[in-house]
């Protein structure tokens, strides 16, 4: 029988599905994150939950992922058109490899908000279907169903392309048991999930300051903040419209993940944080980008690309016409952290948890809050002005920066050589 360890279980439903008797079923714990449950009265000690399990360590069926031997790639990348660009996460490299394996015949399963904000993974087999596939979103989604229903796909011998958070790729793999040529998995260089509770939570904040209802929420916000990360949120009062565009490192939900204060507690322990990954491809923000390439055109945001396998090697390629492409390496791909080690946890999680479920989102988040006049400033410019105003005064403000900076260089280097004299 599983052993069920909620420090280092990732929720990924492997063995949920797994089970032929439906003894595994997904509960939630005080916090809302998913775990599994195993019914005694129904469990008839196949085993096959522990097979299937990524972090079990008594499998005989292990799971058939990217080949040994092959050397990783690392790219630098982002899509030529500036539609897919701007509505997409980091360069856009999903919507294309998504759209091309449609086009295809192929079908794409991603993650999606339904109309309840419930984050869950869908089948798309149309471009319209991708579309709501767009953008990051920071909380675990709900797998029900879904592996099967990709195996089942695959033994018709329909193309399919998944992505999810690492953990997820790698139950994927698990459940499948095999490699299937016909299969390519893209797995997010993954900073952390969150609960559906505390996501909700924050949902209900944010429409009692705001004083309507929300009616889309986005966590990339181009239109506004170019390639830095920020939220976009349309609400709804009586019967006006708004758009609400926060920078990231104002919004108090970002702030609580990238503290680790809200995390998933295995994400602070994650293995798959590695340079060596469990998908074809891997997918993420490149960060620094304009250190680690200075003549790459960055506008509009860069994804990290590792290509783990020849089979992401091949669909890459059959992009390349679509993209700006330059190969990297593992050194200056690592500025971002999540290729090579996990999310720190907070040592206050458990405190701002607990504020959340017991007392209220404005509690937990008050220690978030940004203070100063210059902060209070750009969030009020940020939502009285519309997103191509705040860009145009972003690209301002950083000219004036990048100015200051040369000139106070140049006066520097001035006296420099008047004190050699």
């Amino acid at each position: 029988m599983l052993k069920i360890d909620h420090k280092h279980c990732t929720g990924c439903g492997a063995c949920v599905e797994a089970c032929p008797q439906l003894a595994v079923v997904k509960i939630r714990d005080r916090y809302k994150f998913i775990y599994p449950s195993i019914d005694p009265q129904r469990c008839i000690g196949c085993g096959r939950c522990d097979e299937v399990c990524p972090l079990c360590r008594q499998t005989d069926n292990p799971s058939e992922g990217v080949p040994d031997g092959f050397q990783p790639l690392y790219y630098a990348a982002k899509a030529k058109d500036r539609g897919t660009l701007i509505g997409s996460h980091a360069g856009g490299l999903f919507f294309l490899l998504g759209k091309h394996v449609i086009a295809r015949g192929g079908v794409v399963y991603g993650c999606v908000f339904d109309e309840n904000f419930h984050p869950r993974h869908v089948r798309a087999s149309t471009t319209t279907e991708l579309v709501a596939m767009k953008g990051v979103k920071p909380v675990q989604s709900d797998t029900d169903g879904v592996f099967s229903s990709v195996r089942s796909d695959l033994e018709k011998g329909v193309t399919v392309l998944f992505a999810g958070t690492p953990c997820q790729c790698d139950g994927l793999r698990h459940f499948l048991g095999k490699r299937y040529d016909h299969l390519t998995v893209v797995d997010m260089l993954c900073g952390g999930v969150t609960s559906e509770g505390v996501f909700h939570r924050y949902l209900h904040w944010r429409e009692q300051r705001l004083g309507g209802r929300i009616r889309d929420i986005r966590f990339e916000n181009k239109r506004a903040f170019g390639y830095r990360s920020g939220t976009r949120i349309i609400f709804r009062r009586g019967r006006m419209r708004y758009l609400l565009s926060t920078p990231a490192p104002l919004d108090r939900l970002m702030r609580m993940q990238q503290s680790g204060a809200v995390l998933r507690r295995s994400c602070g322990s994650c293995p798959y944080t590695v340079p060596e990954r469990v998908g074809d491809l891997s997918l993420g923000r490149f960060v620094h980008i304009r250190r680690a390439h200075p003549a790459f055109p960055f506008d509009g945001g860069v994804s990290l690309v590792v290509v783990s396998s020849p089979q992401g090697e091949a669909l890459l390629d059959e992009l390349a016409n679509e993209l700006y492409l330059e190969e990297s390496d593992l050194c200056r791909a690592s500025y971002n952290r999540r290729l090579v080690a996990p999310v720190r946890q907070s040592r206050f999680r458990k405190k701002r948890l607990d504020e959340i479920f017991t007392c209220d989102f404005d509690v937990a988040a008050e220690p978030f809050r940004v203070n100063g006049l210059l902060s209070r400033m750009i969030i009020w410019c940020c939502w009285l002005l519309p997103d191509r105003l705040v860009m145009a005064i972003h690209r301002i403000a950083r000219t004036g920066s990048a100015l200051g900076t040369r000139l106070t260089d140049a006066f520097r280097q001035i006296i420099r050589k008047k004190d050699a004299r």
